[in-house]
């Protein structure tokens, strides 16, 4: 039920082939300018819908596209309420707490996890990445490690320390690491997230998904390997930028890790930015392999 939904609302489908010319005896026909022969889903769309086979999601984005989150049909309200038990130091803009993971029950507690920072200065800035340090964050994403905290009634919560710290360099993720979600598989506890090895905005959101597991929800965690979901590849494919936001589940002894990239940018501006879902599958955490929607 869980996947259906999720499928449901997924941006894109990566299935089928995109375009593919063809010659005849007669006559050589050739293929428009705007259409390519591709394997994968492209990087750069065309502004209007191209006549190429395109997944129900994309054909959507063509017909109705919602740049505002209440303008999709999906959009609810939800009632929020503060969590008691996280210090903000006054609100100055040097701590941060965000991208919960999903919570999990586990001994009479909830646990979830999250991107925390503790810098020295607020970030600075997106447009100011080249002026970041090793103290000095360029977003709210960066120079954080992943923090956990535990609940009895999931109101008021306790912060339990770092879960996954930022790993020595050059392993992925020295820079930040975020965005965590949770994994029990057969006993063990795993963590996915994004891990960086540059401000962000130095060139855009650059990074892949990592991993770290232990057997407790309280740790220790070991790292288990630097990308296992890595880029596209370079030179059209629509993720070889990023791979972001990895949430996966369970369905019929399977692991599904769903993750997003930014695609379509284009040198000039933002207008034609577009984001997007892609499908990793495995039966071992470690060993995800992307799949088409």
């Amino acid at each position: 039920m869980l996947l259906n939904k999720i499928k449901k609302i997924t941006l894109l489908f990566l299935g089928g082939l995109l375009a593919i010319s063809c010659s005849q005896k007669e006559s050589k026909v050739e293929t428009p300018a705007k259409v390519e022969t591709s394997k994968v889903f492209p990087f750069k769309m065309p502004t209007e819908k191209p006549n190429i086979p395109l997944s129900a999601s994309s054909e959507r984005m063509f017909d109705y596209p919602t740049p505002r989150v209440q303008d999709n049909e999906l959009f609810s309200q939800f009632k929020y309420t503060r969590l008691k038990g996280f210090d903000y130091n006054n609100g100055d803009g040097t701590i941060s707490r965000r991208d919960p993971s999903r919570p999990i029950f586990v001994d009479g507690k909830y646990y979830v996890w999250y991107t925390k920072r503790n810098t020295i200065v607020p970030p600075i800035g997106w447009n100011r990445a080249a002026e970041a340090t090793d103290k000095i964050p360029s977003t709210d994403w960066d120079l954080c490690d992943i923090w956990y905290a535990t609940s009895e009634d999931g109101i008021n919560w306790e912060e339990q320390g770092v879960a996954v710290s930022r790993p020595e360099k050059p392993k992925s993720g020295w820079r930040s690491v975020a965005t965590p979600d949770i994994l029990v598989w057969k006993g063990k506890y795993y963590l996915y997230y994004q891990a960086f090895d540059e401000p962000s905005g130095l060139r855009g959101d650059l990074c892949p998904v990592s991993i770290s597991y232990a057997d407790s929800p309280n740790g220790p965690w070991t790292h288990g390997g630097d990308k296992v979901i890595p880029f596209g590849k370079e030179g059209g494919e629509w993720d070889h930028k990023a791979t972001h936001d990895p949430q996966p589940l369970v369905h019929d002894g399977k692991i599904y890790v769903y993750y997003k990239a930014a695609y379509n940018k284009w040198p000039d501006n933002r207008t034609n930015y577009a984001v997007g879902h892609g499908l990793a599958i495995a039966e071992d955490p470690l060993g995800l392999i992307k799949n088409m929607l």
